[in-house]
């Protein structure tokens, strides 16, 4: 249903992303190398993917960066090529994978499972070559790819290495925290290795306040309940074209609540899922809270924000390093800079910290 929380993995759940679902499917099937699937959290990048991959015949395999890096602090090339190699493994007879590794250092095949030696030398470009060589298109759809930055290794030139050697792999990588993930890839610097490389920019935006509406009454629709029409207004008041906190108030209503206790109870939810992501920037700086606050509570020229964090630290802050403060929260995707000056483009994340 259109209201179930976990990301979808069909076609009929999603909805209202035709044209987004189809380019991912066009670039699929004309073997562009490198798909880029940006937007803000709770837009549902993760759902979109799991349908383009669902649906086309090409295999794939989907990997959570941000997973990955939550149980290792960083994403080894031995971390990547073992779920590689197991997503291949999972996508075609168990016979090719002893092909693909043999004689690949730093793996070996134990039965009929596979056994790596993690952080013994395992070569991330001799895996997709094995792969490669094997024939057969493979998708490498990797989910926050941000994250890939927290390596020794080198992605974005392995990435580029490969979309140019290699003619049966191809790249999806989503980030939510778009100006890392732009910043990590500088596919559009000269000096990067993306630069000039095949690819698809894919932006999700917000649904509009019509599509908003039109989600939730469909929503109700399904699971067969009447909605008053000044109910569904205040909702989208209050959550805007964020789909991820509409189907919430959509399954807390079906769970049995009503209007203002499933408003409630999301954004109570809302507010604790909201601080601990961003307890991670916290512990870099006290001033991104700072920060966030006096935007969340009508500040949002540069000069009036740097008052505020001035007054609440009753001391002056140093241009630059304000600055640096600024532009990454707006990297990490919590505040958006535009001409009038910082807003935060989640509803929510701005209740959170009023």
């Amino acid at each position: 249903m259109l209201f179930n929380p976990k990301p979808k993995k069909r076609r009929e759940e999603l909805y209202d992303r035709g044209e987004e679902l189809s380019t991912i499917e066009h670039s699929i099937e004309k073997g562009v190398p490198l798909i880029v699937l940006l937007g803000i959290r709770r837009l549902g990048k993760s759902s979109l993917l799991n349908v383009a991959l669902s649906e086309t015949p090409v295999k794939s395999v989907k990997i959570d960066a941000r997973r990955v890096y939550s149980q290792l602090g960083s994403i080894t090339q031995s971390a990547l090529a073992e779920l590689v190699l197991k997503g291949y493994l999972r996508a075609f007879p168990r016979e090719r994978i002893r092909e693909v590794l043999k004689g690949v250092r730093g793996i070996r095949i134990a039965g009929v499972g596979l056994e790596l030696s993690v952080g013994k030398g395992i070569n991330l470009s001799e895996v997709f070559e094995r792969i490669n060589s094997l024939g057969g298109r493979f998708i490498i759809a990797i989910d926050e790819a941000q994250y890939l930055r927290f390596s020794n290794a080198r992605y974005p030139e392995l990435i580029a290495w490969a979309t140019d050697e290699l003619e049966n792999i191809s790249f999806i990588l989503t980030g939510s925290e778009v100006g890392l993930l732009e910043d990590f890839l500088r596919i559009h610097d000269p000096e990067s290795a993306l630069f000039g490389r095949a690819h698809v920019k894919i932006r999700l935006n917000r649904f509009e306040r019509h599509q908003s509406l039109d989600f939730l009454r469909n929503g109700f629709e399904e699971i067969g309940l009447k909605v008053r029409g000044e109910e569904l207004e205040e909702a989208v008041d209050e959550l805007d074209g964020i789909v991820g906190w509409l189907t919430l108030y959509g399954y807390n209503r079906y769970l049995g609540l009503p209007h203002t206790g499933a408003l409630r109870k999301l954004k109570e939810d809302a507010k604790k899922l909201i601080l601990s992501e961003f307890s991670k920037l916290k512990k870099l700086s006290s001033r991104y809270e700072l920060v966030i606050r006096a935007v969340a509570n009508g500040r949002h020229r540069w000069r009036k924000i740097k008052e505020a964090v001035e007054l609440l630290e009753d001391g002056r802050i140093d241009d630059k390093n304000f600055s640096n403060i600024l532009n990454n929260l707006v990297r990490y995707g919590y505040l958006k800079k535009t001409v009038e000056g910082y807003f935060i483009p989640d509803p929510l994340v701005e209740l959170a910290f009023k």
